[in-house]
């Protein structure tokens, strides 16, 4: 399954704007399978970016097979204020898949800083 950095951002808008910590059991977004969605929790609790309960394999511990979030992480953080801007969003998106063929979530996140940073004139 390939990783969706639009769904990534939709997720943490949703948890920022969550106005408890309580776990998410279900999790939908329009346009995106459930097996999606899971799988993109999966990736956002490996990169840190959520906080998450996870659920193991009995067979084997170290598997983590399911989360269930309830929060962001300070990392969580920081990339969502970076991405919040939408014409920021899309035109690193684009910058970045027009110079690389990909889109690289640590190459997309040092791009939206730097452009965060050249608005305010650093």
């Amino acid at each position: 399954m390939k990783r969706d950095l639009d769904l990534v951002r939709k997720i943490l808008i949703f948890f920022e704007e969550k106005e408890n910590d309580r776990i998410v059991r279900e999790l939908s977004f329009e346009g995106y399978s459930d097996l999606q969605v899971k799988y993109h929790l999966l990736l956002m609790d490996e990169a840190g970016l959520l906080r998450c309960e996870r659920v193991v394999s009995k067979s084997t511990p170290t598997r983590v097979i399911a989360v269930h979030p309830f929060s962001l992480t300070w990392d969580g953080h920081e990339f969502l204020e970076a991405s919040k801007d939408d014409s920021f969003w899309n035109k690193a998106k684009s910058k970045v898949t027009t110079s690389t063929g990909a889109l690289s979530f640590d190459v997309l996140k040092a791009l939206l800083i730097a452009m965060a940073k050249e608005s305010v004139g650093l």
